[in-house]
C-alpha cells in the first residue's frame, strides 16, 4: 500500500510546483512552447487509490508479457543460429 501513497505524494507535489509558479511546465522542448502565448494551464485530475492501483496492475501485466515475448523470440533467433553454426561447422 505503501506505493499507493508514493503515488498520490508525487502527483500532489507536482499539483503543489504547478500552483506555486514554481516550475514551468513543458519549457524544456524545442523553444516554441515557452513562449508564453496564449497558454492555458494543465489541471490535473485527481486519482482514486483504486484508479492508481488498478494502473499499476495493468502495467506489471503489460511488463509481463512484453518479457515473454522477448524471451520467445530470443529463444527462437537463438536456435535458428545455433543451428546455423551447426550447419557450418558439421556440413
Amino acid at each position: 500500500m505503501s506505493s499507493i501513497g508514493s503515488m498520490n505524494t508525487t502527483i500532489n507535489n507536482n499539483r503543489k510546483l504547478l500552483k506555486n509558479g514554481k516550475r514551468k511546465p513543458f519549457t524544456k522542448m524545442n523553444g516554441v512552447s515557452s513562449k508564453p502565448l496564449g497558454y492555458k494551464q494543465y489541471v490535473m485530475p485527481k486519482v482514486s487509490p483504486h484508479v492508481l492501483r488498478r494502473i499499476r496492475i495493468k502495467t506489471k501485466r503489460g511488463n509481463r508479457r512484453l518479457l515473454i515475448k522477448k524471451i520467445i523470440i530470443g529463444i527462437i533467433v537463438g536456435s535458428i543460429v545455433l543451428y546455423w553454426f551447426y550447419r557450418i561447422q558439421y556440413g
